[in-house]
C-alpha cells in the first residue's frame, strides 16, 4: 500500500467514488480511496437509483439536471457504462398535492428541464393498469429514469485509474492524523498514509470518522427495504412511478418485473449501523405490497422475486453534508445521502473536487456546508417536514 498521497477519500459509495474520480480527472495528483468492504457495498449498492429532477429547491434541481447530463453521456462523462434506462419519471398528484406539485414543475421549467403535465386520460393511455380513482393529474419527466448503481460506481473508479486514482478495497481507515489543527494523514489497518487532504465519505459511519478530528454530526439511520415482484403485465414502457398520496414508488426491474419501495414522508426505522439484517422481513414486504396493490390492483398475487434491506443516513434536513470544516484545514465532509443522493453523487463529487482543487465549481455547494445547522439554515420541501424532495 502507498504511504503518501495528495488526497485520501474515505468511503467507496457513490459520493466518495465520485469525488475521487473528479479529483483525479482534474489532475490533482495521487488520490487514494479507502473502502473497508467493497465499492458500493451498503447504501449505494442497494439503491433503487432514481434519476429525477423532481425537487423543490434550486440547488438539488441544478445538481439533478447535471446528473441527467452525466448519465446520458456516460462514456464521455464518467468513462464507461452506467446502465441508464431513460424510462421517464412520473409523479401522480391528488387534488391536495396539486399546488406543491405545480410549484416543482414551475421550478423545473425555469431551469430548462423538459416536464409534462398529464391528464387522467393521458396517464390511463400510458399505464392502463394504474387505478386513478383519487388522482387529478400526473407530472412526467421524459428524460429521467434509473441507472445501475454498482456498475456506475465501479465505472467511476476504474476509469479514473489512468489519472492517478488508487482504490484499496478491504482496507478501512482507522483514524485521521493532524498537526496542530491541519490534516496530515490517515491511519489504516495496514499502516499510515501521509496526506494534506482527507474527504470523509464514509456514509453511515461518517459521524464516526468526523469524530476523529473532533467533529460532531447530527445523524440518524433508518432501515430501508425494496422488493422485486413479477407482474401480470408488460413493464417495458413503465416509467419510474412516484405516488406521494399513498407513499410508494415502483419502477421497471426487468421484463414483467417491478421494483417497489416505500415513499416519503415515512417513519424512520432506527437501526444499529454495525449490526442490522439485510434480509427482507415479512411485515415490511406486506406493507409495500399492500400499497402497490392499492394503486395497481392487477398486481395482487404477484410472486416475489427478491427483496433486501439497507440503510439511509439522515441529516436534520434530509440533505447531505458537503464541504470543508473551517476548524480542520484539509478536511472535507461528503456524507449522508438521505436516501436520494445516488443521482446527486456524481455532480456533488464533481463540484467538491473543483472546490478542493481551488477551481470554480460547476455548482455552488455552499448551501450544503456542514455548518449550516449551527448557522440556522435548513433545506425545506413543498411536501412538508421529513421529506427530501
Amino acid at each position: 500500500m502507498k504511504n503518501s498521497a495528495d488526497a485520501v477519500v474515505i468511503g467507496g459509495g457513490i459520493l466518495g467514488v465520485s469525488t475521487a474520480h473528479f479529483l483525479s480527472r482534474l489532475g490533482f495528483g495521487s488520490v487514494i480511496l479507502l473502502e473497508k468492504r467493497t465499492l458500493a457495498a451498503v447504501s449505494t449498492g442497494h439503491s433503487a437509483a432514481a434519476i429525477r429532477t423532481f425537487y423543490s429547491n434550486p440547488l438539488t434541481i441544478q445538481l439533478a439536471q447535471r446528473a441527467i447530463q452525466i448519465f446520458s453521456n456516460a462514456d464521455q462523462e464518467i468513462g464507461g457504462e452506467c446502465g441508464f434506462n431513460q424510462a421517464g419519471y412520473m409523479t401522480l398528484l391528488a387534488r391536495d398535492a396539486l399546488d406543491a406539485g405545480r410549484q416543482v414543475v414551475e421550478m423545473e421549467r425555469a431551469a430548462g428541464i423538459r416536464v409534462e403535465e398529464l391528464s387522467r386520460d393521458e396517464i390511463r393511455d400510458r399505464l392502463p393498469m394504474v387505478d386513478l380513482d383519487n388522482i387529478e393529474c400526473g407530472v412526467l419527466e421524459p428524460d429521467s429514469g434509473y441507472v445501475d448503481p454498482v456498475m456506475t460506481t465501479r465505472t467511476l473508479a476504474r476509469s479514473a485509474e489512468a489519472w492517478g486514482l488508487t482504490v484499496y478495497e478491504g482496507i478501512g481507515a482507522t483514524g485521521i492524523r493532524t498537526e496542530g489543527a491541519r490534516v496530515s494523514g490517515v491511519e489504516t489497518e495496514q499502516g499510515a498514509i501521509e496526506t494534506p487532504v482527507v474527504v470523509n465519505a464514509a456514509g453511515g459511519w461518517g459521524g464516526r470518522v468526523g469524530s476523529w478530528v473532533g467533529l460532531k454530526y447530527s445523524l440518524r439511520w433508518s432501515r430501508e427495504v425494496d422488493i422485486v415482484l413479477e407482474t401480470p403485465f408488460d413493464t417495458d414502457v413503465f416509467p419510474w412511478l412516484s405516488d406521494p398520496q399513498i407513499r410508494f414508488y415502483a419502477r421497471q426491474a426487468g421484463p414483467r418485473q417491478l421494483l417497489v419501495g416505500l415513499g416519503f414522508p415515512k417513519e424512520i426505522e432506527p437501526l444499529d449501523i454495525d449490526n442490522y439484517s439485510e434480509e427482507l422481513d415479512e411485515p415490511t414486504r406486506e406493507r409495500i405490497e399492500g400499497l402497490l396493490f392499492q394503486r395497481i390492483p392487477s398486481a395482487k398475487g404477484s410472486p416475489l422475486v427478491r427483496g433486501w434491506a439497507s440503510m439511509y443516513t439522515i441529516t436534520d434536513d434530509w440533505h447531505p453534508l458537503v464541504g470543508p470544516e473551517p476548524d480542520v484545514p484539509g478536511y472535507y465532509a461528503c456524507v449522508a445521502g438521505n436516501g436520494h443522493c445516488f443521482k446527486l453523487g456524481p455532480p456533488i463529487g464533481e463540484s467538491l473536487a473543483h472546490l478542493i482543487a481551488g477551481k470554480e465549481p460547476p455548482s455552488d455547494l455552499h448551501p450544503l456546508r456542514p455548518t449550516r445547522f449551527v448557522e440556522g439554515e435548513y433545506f425545506t420541501s413543498v411536501w412538508g417536514g421529513g421529506n427530501r424532495a
